[in-house]
Parts: C-alpha cells; structure tokens; sequence
C-alpha cells in the first residue's frame, strides 16, 4: 500500500481542443502556487491531453485517478482540479457529482482551485457546484449546436465536413476568401481552421474505374462480389491499398457523391452520444455540388438495379431462376448462382433446407452434384460465417484488427489467416489438407477442420506455421489428429480467451 502522506495532494489537468487558455501547463502552475498556499504537498499528477470532459471514454487520467483512489493505493488526502468543468462536462450532472462522491468516499476531498468557493460540503458549496456542473454541460452544448450550424451553412456552400474522399476522388483545399489553395494528400489536413474542403475528380485511373463499376453493375448486371473478384484479378487496389471487397463495391455503387451529391448530417452521434440515422428530410443534401464521376442518371439506373436485385423474392421465382441458369449455362452451380441477379447461395440453402433440396425441387439436380460440390458449397458458408466470428471475438477481446486479403487479417501485429478444409479420403482412411505456407505469410493457422461427413465444425486450431518449417502442406488424419490436439479449440471465441 502507498504511503499516506498526511498533507499529500494529487493534481488532476484537463485540456480540450477548443480552450488552448486552458493548456495543462497553465492549469499545473496554477495548482501548485495553490498547493503551496494551502501547505499541501504535491505527490501525484494524472493528465488527460487533448481529452473531451463529455465522457469517462479515453480519459486514461482520470480513469488512474479513480482507480488509486477506489483501490486505496491512492497516498494522498485530496485532489486539487483548476475548475468544476476541467473535471468533466458530462452531460448528465449526477455523472460528476458521482465521480467526485467516489473520491470523498474514499476519504479524498476535491478541491476546485479556481472557483469562487470552498467545496466543503456546506448547502452553499453544493448549490455552487450544481450551478457551475450544468454550465458546464450547457456550455458543450451551445458549443456543438453552433459548430453543427456552421457545418449546414459550409455543406450548402459545397464544402465537404470532413472524412475521406474515397475511391475516385480527391479533398481540395480552399482558403476562407474562396481561393483554391492545393489538392489534400491521403490522411493530410488542412493548415487553417479557416480553411475549407471541397471534392475534385481524382486520378484519371480511379475515375475510370469507378466508371467501370457502375457500368458492369447495370449493364453487365454483375453482383458486388464478382466486380470485386474482376478488379482484384486485374490487380486493381482499393483507396487503402488493399484488395476490393464486396462492401467496397456497395460504398462506391450507393453514394450520391459519385455523382456530384453531397450530403451532411446523415447520422447524428452529437456528445459523444450513440450514433443514430436521421430521417432524410434533416439531411443537408446539395446537387451538382462538384463535378461528378457519373451521371444523375446512371447513379439513379443503378440503384433502380439494385432495388430489384434486393426485392423479396418468392419459391417460385428463386426456382424460376435456377432454371434458367441451367438453360443458359447447361449446369448449375454455387458459383453461377452467386455471380448471377438471383440471390445468393446461401440464400437457396436456408430458403430450402439445403442447396440439394433447391435443386431437386427447382428439377435441375444432376451429376454435377457431387459429395464433393456440395462440400465445397458448405466450407464457403461456414468460412464466412467463421471469418464474421474470428472478427467480433478479436473486437470483444479489444484487439486490433486489420484484414489483408479476404481471409488473412493482422491481428495486434500478428498476421493470421483463417482456413476451412473438408474431409477427404486417402486409402479409405478421413484426412484433411492444411496449407501452412501461403501468400502472403502468416504466422498463425486459424485451421476450421470440418466433420467426417464435411456438415459441420468438428473443431478449431490454432497452428503456429514456425512448428512446421519444413511443411508447406499438412495432411492430418484421424490416425494422428492427436499430435495436433495442443492446438486445438472447442470454440472460436476460446481461440481468444473469452470463455
């Protein structure tokens, strides 16, 4: 336990983005004179930088605070605050007046320096701190109302409120008066809080692309998945350098910016509040605000596109439709499903209690449905389900996630890729292949291995490729799946810790 200082003090400083008069430098030199007339010495000092008073989030400082405080480890007697708002701006008062009754449970008095009264409990002292905590909190309030006001005037005038530009387009920066000032670079920002942001048509190669997204969308009447699949084996890359994706494809298709719309205010999260939709009709929506990629409309025939393909669709129709891939193609398969207008795969599968029963009830079953189709059918499904999963369980154990390719992913600094296999056969004995080694390296196997009769998980591993450095494949077995069993996991979310 810390040594309890009988006149000991901790200081606690607080400085937001918008009051630079109140830089923590100025708040600590104010409380020490005052540590100093008041005979208290000064032993601890906890910091929130940059930090808003709306919430406890990302306050680390006080978060410490709390936390000696509760714990007993504090030291001191009192903890010295330049002013009841350099403690919180919290919009629910009774949040500050808990945090502080935490501290003074503990046996520690808060001391607001610079407030015209002495916090010693007295009804004048309580009535003085209600006050000042509710002009606090009123004060963040007038503050974002009048920030959100200014933002609905500059979106009328056709500047842009921050984010990215996205694929195709680009920021460009204008001084105060109007004047065009430079193109914004990937993550730069703007010299001047004065200075506003306006969108401009991006490189000539992104522009063409975009245009070949919306044209093999209507047109070609491709899904999102299959444009993605093009542009990637074009080796084609995405704003972030990375391959395209599905909801890469959406975010360019549905956003009326690429076709000169800007838009404002279409969420609210205001004080730190939970992001929320709003209605269209408090939108901030400006036309032919900057040159667009794509027309009015083409912007307008792809999402009439879109709405069909996203339409209800009967039994009738989605077996219509497998039918008229048989025509077409003389086969039907997962893949032509999914790179066709129907719905997808997985949609026949659970409308119709497998993909098989789809088939024989549409009467298009053949020899083109193999044990083995139909397997591979399976593993896709559950890889996407398993890869949505490896994602939620790495956000709930507050990792950092980044995904690579579409199965590998950098997970706190550790490349990890997900594979799925089926169960084969090798001289009648159930075997399986893993691949160890593969582009790009990874240092982990997330290995789904999938039952004898490949219908579902039978278990997960978790394979360190530095154990096999001599292996680019592994052909586990039922005869040696134990030599792998210190690998293995009942769950994904035990891959994890979480249960």
């Amino acid at each position: 336990m810390a040594r309890l200082v009988s006149r000991g003090a901790a200081l606690y400083v607080r400085a937001s983005t918008e009051h630079q008069n109140y830089s923590t430098d100025h708040q600590e030199s104010a409380l020490r004179e005052y540590a100093v007339q008041h005979d208290f010495e000064v032993i601890a000092i906890y910091r929130d930088e940059g930090r808003s008073g709306l919430t406890l989030n990302r306050r680390n400082g006080l978060l410490q605070l709390l936390n000696d405080v509760q714990s007993g480890q504090a030291g001191y007697v009192a903890v010295l605050v330049y002013d009841v708002s350099r403690w919180g701006r919290f919009q629910d008062v009774d949040e500050s007046a808990y945090y502080e009754y935490a501290c003074r449970k503990a046996g520690i008095m808060i001391s607001y320096c610079a407030e015209p009264f002495t916090n010693d409990g007295s009804p004048l002292a309580t009535l003085l701190k209600g006050l000042k905590r509710a002009m606090a909190a009123e004060y963040s309030r007038e503050l974002s109302a009048k920030v959100f006001r200014a933002q609905c005037r500059l979106t009328a005038a056709g500047y842009k409120q921050g984010g990215s530009a996205g694929y195709g387009l680009r920021r460009q920066c204008h001084s105060a008066d109007g004047l065009t000032l430079r193109t914004l670079e990937i993550g730069e920002r703007k010299s001047l809080p004065t200075d506003r942001v306006g969108f401009v048509l991006g490189p000539s190669e992104e522009v063409a692309v975009v245009c070949r997204i919306f044209d093999m969308c209507t047109d070609r009447e491709m899904p999102d998945t299959k444009i993605a699949e093009i542009l990637n084996a074009e080796g084609l890359t995405n704003q972030f350098g990375r391959t395209w994706s599905a909801h890469n494809v959406k975010g360019i298709l549905t956003n009326e910016k690429y076709a000169g719309t800007l838009i404002f205010n279409r969420s609210t999260q205001r004080l730190r509040s939970s992001r929320r939709p709003n209605d269209t009709d408090k939108w901030v929506r400006v036309e032919d605000a900057f040159p667009g990629i794509v027309s009015n409309e083409m912007f307008n025939k792809t999402k009439q596109v879109r709405l069909c393909r996203g339409k209800h669709w009967t039994d009738d129709e989605m077996l219509d439709g497998l039918r008229e891939i048989l025509v077409e193609h003389g086969n039907v398969s997962a893949d032509l499903i999914d790179n066709s207008c129907l719905p997808s795969a997985k949609s026949y599968a659970l409308r119709f209690r497998g993909l098989v029963a789809a088939y024989e009830a549409a009467g298009v079953s053949g020899p083109s449905l193999s044990r083995a189709t139909i397997a591979r059918f399976r593993i896709r499904c559950v890889t996407k389900d398993m890869a949505i999963e490896l994602e939620r369980c790495a956000l709930r154990a507050k990792a950092k996630v980044e995904q690579l390719t579409t199965r590998t992913y950098r997970i706190n600094g550790v490349i990890v890729r997900l594979l799925c296999t089926r169960c084969r056969y090798e001289r009648s004995h159930p075997c399986w292949k893993v691949t160890v080694r593969h582009s790009p390296p990874a240092d982990f196997v997330v290995w789904i291995r999938m039952n004898e009769a490949n219908e579902e998980v039978a278990q997960i591993y978790l394979l360190p490729v530095q154990s096999f450095p001599e292996h680019q494949y592994l052909w586990p077995s039922t005869r040696t799946l134990l030599r792998y069993q210190q690998f293995a996991y009942a769950s994904m979310s035990r891959v994890f810790g979480l249960d």
